[in-house]
């Protein structure tokens, strides 16, 4: 999505959601986008460990290039944080494994081809349900308030079983190209 943004980490949009609000907001007000945001790239399973994931991070690039934008950002969802839902995003950034390489094949995609962590996207994505829905959701009980690891997750569900509301805050990692 092609937004406004000044090339400061710490006015970057709060994440996911304010970075699609951001943009379409900027659309509708005629504001001229200087930065692609970068919101998702999804490989089937089957696919995944291709080298497809680092091709549509290329063919990105050169789209921002030849669309005459400044920077290519990303607020990035690093798939192997979900093994470490109770490690902050800052500290799973800097894990490395003994080569130097990141332990995230996303991240290590992302930082092969030249991607630099600006910092993380704190509440970056919110998704918000019922008790009842998170259970449909996750296929998890919830039998009490408190906070849970759920599968694939990267941060904990809070639930609150007296509001009869769940609410996920996922963190993610800003990420720039260009």
């Amino acid at each position: 999505m092609p937004l406004r943004w000044d090339g400061a980490a710490e006015t970057l949009p709060a994440g996911y959601d304010a970075a699609l609000i951001s943009a379409v907001t900027g659309h509708e007000q005629a504001v001229p986008a200087d930065t692609l945001c970068v919101m998702a790239v999804a490989v089937r399973a089957d696919r995944q460990g291709t080298g497809l994931g680092g091709q549509a991070l290329i063919a990105m690039r050169a789209l921002t290039i030849k669309a005459g934008l400044e920077r290519m950002i990303s607020p990035v969802r690093p798939v192997l944080k979900s093994q470490y839902p109770l490690t902050p995003m800052a500290s799973y950034a800097r894990r490395t494994r003994a080569d130097g390489a990141h332990i995230g094949p996303w991240l290590r995609t992302h930082l092969r081809l030249g991607g630099v962590i600006l910092r993380p996207a704190l509440r970056s994505m919110v998704v918000t349900g019922t008790v009842a829905e998170w259970e449909e959701w996750t296929g998890l009980a919830f039998p009490e308030t408190g906070r849970y690891v759920v599968p694939k997750a990267l941060d904990l569900v809070d639930i609150e079983r007296e509001e009869d509301l769940g609410v996920y805050a996922e963190t993610n990692l800003w990420m720039r190209h260009l």
